[in-house]
Formats: C-alpha cells, sequence, structure tokens
C-alpha cells in the first residue's frame, strides 16, 4: 500500500502535471463563463418542465398557451398605455422596438415582455413537433449518408444494414412519444453541442494528455533517474511493475476524476437544468442540425450524462493502460509519449484512407480515437457511420481486450530482460 501511495504521489504531485491541471481547468472554467450569456434565457423552459411536467401533453401545452394568453393580456395593456399599439404575439413588439419604442419600456418589463415571447417560442415548437417527426424518412438519410461517404458494395451494405434498424427505432420513438419532453430549443442555443461536444470534450483531450504524462512518468522513472539497479534488486524486484501498473490506474482514476468533477461543477453551476434532469436525450426539442437526436434507448438527460461519466472513466483506464506498455518497452517517458500520440492519430484518420467498397472503411471507426473525441455522439443512432447500436460496448471490449494482451506481453518481456 505504501508502494502504491509513493508511486501516485511521484506523478501527482509532479510540477508538469499539476501546472498543466490547473491550467486545464482555469481554461474550462473560462470557456463555460463566456458561454453564459444566455443562462437567463434557459431559465424559461426550467419553469415551464417545473409547472407542468416534463412530458408535452395536450393537457399541459393547453395550459401553457392560456398562461401565454393571459400574459399577453398583460403585455398589451402595458403597450396600450406607453404606445397606443396591441400586439398578437410578443414577438411583434420586438419587431417594433427597432423603430425607437423601447424607452418607452422599463428593463422590467422589457425582461418579462422577452420572457412571454420564449414561452411562446416554446409553446409553437411544442405544437409542430408531431408534424416535423412525420416527415422524416430514416432509409431515405441512410441513403444520402451512404453517397456522402461513397459508400459502395459491403460498406454500404452494412450502413444500410444499420439504417433499417435505426428506422425501426425510429418509428418506435414517434409511437412512445418520446420526443414530447421539455428541453432547451437546440437550434436557438445547441446546450447539448456545448456540454457534450465542447465542454466534454475539452475534459476528454485534457484527461488523456494528464493520464499519458503521469502514467509514463511512473512507468518510466527508475529507468530515466538511474535507480533501476537498486530498486529492481530488492526483494519486491521486478514485481515492482505491478505495483506501478496500479499506481497508473489509481492516478488516471483520480486526475480523470478531478476534471471531470472541477469542469461538471462549473457548468451546472452556471447552467440550470434543475428540472429537466429527467427529460428525455431524444426531445424534439434537442434537434440542432438538419436532424434531431435520436438514442438507441430512452435515456433521460441524467443517464446519458452518468453514462458519458463512465465511458470517458473507461477510456483513460484503457489509454493509461497502453501508455503503460509502451512506456516498459520504451522505457522512455518522451518516446512512450511520442509513441502513443502518433498510434492514436493514426487510428484516428486511418478510416479516411480505406475503400469506400469495403467494410474495413467502417470497421475503421471502432476505435478508442473515434470514440473519445465524439462524446455528443455517443449511444446516438445519428452519429453517421459510426451509428451502429452498440458501438460503444464493441469498441470498448475490443480494446480492452487488446490493450490487456499489449500489457500482459510487455510484462512478461520486462521479466526475461536486462534492466538497463
Amino acid at each position: 500500500m505504501r508502494i502504491l501511495f509513493l508511486e501516485c504521489k511521484k506523478a501527482l504531485l509532479s510540477p508538469v502535471v499539476l501546472l498543466l491541471g490547473l491550467l486545464f481547468l482555469s481554461w474550462n472554467v473560462f470557456l463555460i463563463i463566456n458561454s453564459s450569456d444566455v443562462k437567463e434565457e434557459l431559465r424559461v423552459v426550467n419553469g415551464i418542465a417545473g409547472t407542468y411536467g416534463t412530458e408535452i401533453t395536450d393537457d399541459s401545452l393547453q395550459g401553457l398557451n392560456k398562461e401565454i394568453s393571459m400574459d399577453l393580456d398583460r403585455l398589451n395593456a402595458v403597450a396600450q398605455e406607453k404606445s397606443g399599439l396591441t400586439y398578437e404575439r410578443a414577438g411583434d413588439l420586438f419587431a417594433d422596438l427597432s423603430y425607437g419604442r423601447q424607452h418607452s419600456y422599463t428593463e422590467e418589463e422589457l425582461q418579462s415582455f422577452y420572457t412571454l415571447h420564449l414561452k411562446d417560442m416554446y409553446a409553437s415548437r411544442a405544437g409542430s413537433l408531431d408534424e416535423a417527426y412525420a416527415r422524416f424518412d430514416v432509409e431515405m438519410l441512410g441513403e444520402k449518408q451512404i453517397a456522402g461517404y461513397r459508400l459502395t458494395g459491403d460498406a454500404a451494405g452494412m450502413l444500410r444494414s444499420g439504417f433499417k434498424a435505426f428506422s425501426d427505432r425510429f418509428a418506435e420513438l414517434k409511437e412512445n412519444g418520446e420526443y414530447k419532453e421539455w428541453f432547451f430549443e437546440g437550434q436557438q442555443y445547441a446546450m447539448h453541442g456545448l456540454l457534450f461536444k465542447k465542454v466534454f470534450r475539452h475534459i476528454v483531450i485534457e484527461a488523456l494528455i494528464l493520464v499519458v504524462l503521469s502514467t509514463a512518468l511512473i512507468a518510466t522513472f527508475e529507468f530515466e533517474n538511474g535507480t533501476g539497479l537498486v530498486t529492481f534488486t530488492t526483494r519486491r524486484g521486478r514485481k515492482l511493475m505491478i505495483d506501478k501498473l496500479a499506481a497508473s490506474l489509481i492516478t488516471s482514476s483520480i486526475v480523470t476524476a478531478v476534471i471531470l468533477a472541477a469542469t461538471l461543477g462549473a457548468y451546472f453551476t452556471v447552467f440550470d437544468y434543475a428540472h429537466l434532469w429527467h427529460s428525455s436525450i431524444n426531445s424534439g426539442f434537442n434537434w440542432e442540425t438538419q436532424f434531431p437526436y435520436v438514442a438507441w434507448w430512452d435515456f433521460s438527460f441524467l443517464t446519458y450524462l452518468i453514462l458519458g461519466i463512465i465511458v470517458t472513466y473507461v477510456c483513460m483506464l484503457l489509454f493509461s493502460l497502453f501508455t503503460f506498455s509502451l512506456s516498459v518497452m520504451l522505457k522512455n517517458s518522451y518516446f512512450a509519449m511520442i509513441a502513443f500520440s502518433v498510434i492514436f492519430i493514426a487510428l484516428l484518420i486511418v478510416q479516411g484512407f480505406m475503400p469506400g467498397s469495403s467494410v474495413f472503411k467502417i470497421l475503421a471507426g471502432f476505435t478508442l480515437s473515434t470514440l473519445v473525441l465524439n462524446p455528443h455522439q455517443w449511444w446516438m443512432a445519428t452519429s453517421g457511420i459510426t451509428m451502429f447500436k452498440y458501438y460503444e460496448i464493441h469498441t470498448l471490449i475490443a480494446w480492452a481486450v487488446f490493450f490487456i494482451l499489449c500489457c500482459y506481453g510487455s510484462m512478461k518481456k520486462f521479466k526475461k530482460q536486462d534492466i538497463l
């Protein structure tokens, strides 16, 4: 236990790891605060979900429209008094403000009018979701994807099969009404993209850098400092590498936990999800591009977030395992980090060099590099060429087996090598 503590301490108190960690956390907080200009507007849908529940039903929509109508009467009473005008919708008032009438209203009044405008926008979008979802033909979308990726032959057949399963899933989603739940308006605020594409991607990249750096430091310390002849000839001997492996995994867990906890803590302090934790990730409002986000399962936002954290953790542990294997073989932290970087980038771009007629074009996307850099597409049927139902599970299992074998092989080889 003392050995584990000392090995972990060696990496966690390293000036480079500490400095980079503080720099990364500072940057993440800055990034979140810099994106917080709409945080007050986001409270509107929270209020709607808190009042009427997360599900969009005929009764809740009727209640919301009644509330909007009453608020509009109050708006028109104020507008009639101050400008002699009345409006059919709150948005019409803001169109008139460009003509210099904004000085007629107080800041408090303008804020209440804008809140009414947002409520009206949410009610209008909620009422049009059925029509919007009815227009989609998933299999036709699949054919466009196949043409876009220039897939033919077996590769096209494999992706076509995936989109057939997606078509069945989409029909199930429409039948169950999973999309009829309140969430932040995606096309205006893109909160899924902000959290999972922007913030989570930063978390992943930062944790990856610190994991690789700390693992390489632990694994190669004796080799780089010339203490191997003393350390590896003790009673513990070369079995010390098992302790170092355990320390590397523990350190990676701590580093990842700190980055996740600090960054997500700052994010959810700034952005209020109070009544939306249990809203479906498949909500029709979670629609930022030409097609809404659709997960293979009916996950709540909270469940999706927890799964994202789990995938991040598992990936970091696997990267630590692989870095340890490289470090034991190369016996130099710099060479190990360079080798890891080259392999990581190679796995990321190899798909682009595969012929479009081969299934390897698709299989080349089942890499940890591709997985870890696309957190906004985890578990999603709308994730393009990696849209397969169990993509994340298959990728993690396949690479876990490979990295375990690599680590086992490197440790076996180390036992038979000269120490220096």
